[in-house]
């Protein structure tokens, strides 16, 4: 699914089906497990960047900080890539990524993939270990199309860590974006608005102040929930990336406010009336 949801980035009738965008994945709940993130940032340059991030692996971020790390920089050849920096046909170095985080000597080192690195003309790939590792040979030995790869040592690290350190909002919109591709997988109109909940969690002076703050840009009390205390808003909606990147924001400002906890949201399937 992770593979999935870059491609949206980089490229970008009601049935009794929900899509639920879970705190796990969103990022914003209780869950803590290892999980991909996806996220947009932007370069240097200028140019935008997609970062698919390794989260939730207490060994691998501790090797980010404390070990070392080797990138794996494959450069567009001329011609093969957008205007805005993003290389073509990044799905054809899927195998070579997957090729080095399962190599013995990688494992050996208590290796690990902890992200890759879209735009600016390459994809980078970031390896974290306790030992040095040569991964030159499995690079030159798998050539592909279109790029050229080479192996080097990460020297500024803190910028590393930064640029693939996840915020609040970006797992949030991560989580938006992989139940929106779930829900284009299933045949959904996502220009076609339908009742849309969210999930909130707190105290009851919280959840009344949120309430209050989000009522203007058109969310109402659903019904509220106890056990834990908490309250579902509603928004007639469409939802599609640009409404969540639109109101994505304000959801995550307005639990932050409250202090309460933004646990995600679900709607119904609505596929096209011409679709069986």
């Amino acid at each position: 699914m992770f593979r999935k949801v870059v491609s949206l980035l980089v490229g970008a009738l009601a049935v009794p089906q929900a899509a639920q965008a879970e705190a796990e994945n969103a990022g914003t709940g209780a869950g803590t497990g290892e999980a991909w993130v996806i996220y947009e940032r932007t370069g240097v340059n200028g140019l935008p960047l997609v970062v698919l991030a390794r989260t939730g692996d207490a060994e691998g971020e501790k090797l980010l900080r404390e070990g070392l790390v080797t990138a794996v920089s494959c450069r567009a050849d001329a011609g093969n890539m957008n205007d805005n920096g993003m290389p073509r046909g990044t799905d054809s170095l899927y195998a070579l990524e997957d090729r080095l985080a399962g190599e013995r000597a990688l494992l050996d080192a208590g290796g690990v993939h902890v992200a890759s690195v879209t735009g600016d003309g390459q994809r980078r790939a970031f390896y974290a270990h306790r030992a040095p590792i040569d991964l030159d040979a499995i690079v030159l030995g798998m050539p592909v199309p279109g790029f050229s790869c080479d192996v080097s040592a990460v020297a500024d690290r803190q910028s590393l860590i930064a640029l693939i350190t996840p915020t609040a909002l970006e797992r949030q919109l991560n989580g938006d974006q992989s139940v929106i591709a779930s829900l284009q997988q299933q045949g959904d109109d996502g220009h076609v608005p339908r009742k849309t909940d969210f999930w909130f969690y707190g105290d009851k002076q919280g959840i009344a102040s949120l309430a209050a703050y989000l009522k203007p840009k058109g969310f109402i009390v659903d019904h509220a929930l106890k056990d834990p205390a908490g309250v579902v808003l509603s928004r007639n909606m469409a939802v599609d990336l640009a409404e969540f990147r639109s109101i994505t924001p304000s959801l995550v400002e307005a639990a932050d406010r409250a202090g309460v906890e933004y646990d995600g949201w679900e709607t119904l399937v609505v596929r096209p009336a011409s679709t069986p």
